[in-house]
């Protein structure tokens, strides 16, 4: 059994979650309901859920606030409702497990819980993160384990990403690198988007990132780093080049 929890302020959208939750899924108990941050945390802390659904707007302050109040106790995973999608940036930095839009589809929840599952069976661990890699492609967004906490990175912010043996480095916007435990073909599978091309057998490139190229093959990126385009992909990518728009220099 799956025990969850309900932050909303709205008590008729409340209402229609648990009739989902009741109709379809009885694999998971509703615990309680809650519409405001303080009956929230204590309500977390004290019953300690599996899953959060947490709407962002609530009567006393936002669902942001709840989790600044357990940052120590996020042992559950949280699932943000709300109908105002300019919060899904900042909803990353939560490392939300998921993000609900209002209103709520039926298909959508048991799309999610399907996902929740599947990332807390051992067995099919494999099945999840195929599953996540595919819902990350769609939000354009990669999350990176480092330093015992998950990093979500956009796609855009990665200018490129260099092989290092078994592991990728991850090159972002800020002077930022990161690293990922998995080697850079794995890494390319998982982003497996139009713009990021494989360059050189060690570097994967964001086409958005590049500035200017030579005939020779030699790429500027935005941060200033140079990378030779390997002389076996040179033609072709000197023409994917030109069909971006980037100028020969």
């Amino acid at each position: 059994m799956i025990n969850a929890i309900i932050i909303e302020d709205e008590k008729s959208s409340m209402e229609y979650l648990l009739s989902i939750l009741k109709r379809n899924h009885k694999d998971i108990n509703v615990l309680g309901w809650a519409s405001n941050v303080d009956d929230a945390v204590m309500l977390i802390v004290t019953d300690k859920p599996d899953i959060v659904f947490l709407d962002i707007e609530l009567n006393d302050g936002s669902g942001f606030d709840v989790l600044d109040h357990l940052k120590t106790q996020m042992t559950f995973e949280v699932i943000f409702t709300t109908g105002f999608l300019d919060y899904k940036e900042k909803a990353m930095d939560y490392f939300a497990f998921y993000y609900l839009n209002k209103p709520v589809q039926e298909t959508e929840i048991k799309r999610v819980l399907d996902m929740y599952l599947l990332k807390h069976t051992a067995f099919n661990m494999r099945k999840y993160e195929a599953f996540k890699n595919q819902i990350e492609r769609k939000n354009q967004v990669i999350t990176i384990f480092e330093k015992d906490e998950y990093i979500p990175v956009k796609l855009s912010n990665i200018i490129y990403c260099e092989a290092s043996g078994n592991y990728t480095l991850v090159h972002t916007v800020n002077d930022k690198s990161l690293v990922i435990s998995k080697n850079l073909k794995r890494v390319e599978d998982m982003i497996e988007v139009q713009n990021f091309h494989r360059v050189h057998r060690s570097f994967l490139v964001n086409m958005n990132h590049v500035k200017n190229y030579t005939r020779n093959g030699l790429l500027t990126l935005s941060n200033g780093v140079e990378i030779l385009i390997s002389f076996r992909n040179r033609k072709k990518m000197i023409d994917l080049l030109r069909g971006y728009g980037i100028s020969e220099c």
